[in-house]
Formats: structure tokens, sequence, C-alpha cells
């Protein structure tokens, strides 16, 4: 880190006491009529800048810094994209077996959380049979599109009936 030069030091100290002064206000009202965020908005917004205009501090060295860690992040995303879009078959393949597995996993522990419930009592007969199919029908993603469709259907085909 660079040295601080004496203007950056007075920037730095103006900032503090905008800052105390707002708090000051908030707390002991040290300026009757003047609301503690119109200090702090006036301070920082007006006050501090000037002070960093008129002592000749810029951010050059601040914008370098910046500029150097938006390369470093744009070489970082690209790498990040040729490690993982040029992965062979058997990596791929590797993915969707756990992915897979995962599935599973979930939908067993489903099936363990339902006879969790069943066996406190928590549920009935009824409820634990009627939980358990549609468990069973909503397994994979694409049977759970299937359940949605047919549950909208038999909505759609009790939505008459309701009317009569």
């Amino acid at each position: 880190m660079a040295t601080e030069t004496f203007g950056e030091r007075l920037v730095g100290v103006v900032a503090m006491l905008v800052l105390g002064v707002g708090f000051l206000d908030l707390f002991m009202d040290v300026l009757p009529g003047v609301p503690f965020f119109l200090v702090w908005i006036i301070g920082f917004a007006v006050v501090v800048p000037i002070v960093a205009l008129l002592l000749g501090v810029d951010d050059e060295e601040e914008e370098g810094f910046v500029r150097g860690f938006e390369r470093e992040m744009e070489r970082f995303g690209e790498q990040m994209e040729r490690t993982f879009e040029g992965g062979d078959r058997r990596e791929r393949s590797e993915h969707r077996t756990n992915d897979r597995e995962t599935d599973e996993e979930s939908t067993a522990d489903a099936i363990e959380t339902l006879r969790t419930r069943y066996a406190r009592g928590d549920l009935t007969d009824e409820q634990f049979e009627s939980k358990l199919d549609r468990l069973m029908e909503t397994d994979t993603p694409e049977n759970a599109a299937a359940w949605r469709e047919r549950e909208r259907d038999r909505e759609r085909g009790r939505e008459p009936d309701a009317e009569r």
C-alpha cells in the first residue's frame, strides 16, 4: 500500500468529522432543526469532495486497482469456461450419474420422512397412502410434470361442477 499524502489524510479526517457530527446530531441534537441525514448528505456529497478537489487528491491509484481487478476477473472467468467446457464425456456422464443418485437420495429421504410422520401418528392411514402415492408419481421431473397436468385437468373438470 502506498503512503498517504497529507491531503488524503485530511480528506479522511473531514469524512470522519462529517460522520461524527451526523451521529451527534442524531443522538444529541447538536444542530437544532437540522435533520441528521441532511448533515450526512451534504457532508459526503458536497463537503468531502470539495476538500478533495481543493487539496488535489485524485483516485488514480484506486482506478488502476479497479481496472487490474476487472482484468484478473475476466481472465479467471475465461479459465473457468475453458475448464468446464473442455471436460470429456466421461466427466459429463459422471455428473449425470451423480445427479440421478442425488434425485434417488432425495426421494428416499422424502419417503423416510413420510414414514416417520406416519409412525408418530401425525398422519392417518388415508393421508399416508395419499402422500405416498403422490410421492411415487412425482419421483422424477417428468413424472412431476405429468402429475401437475393431471391435477390441472382434474381441477378444470371440477370447476363447472362447483358452480352448479
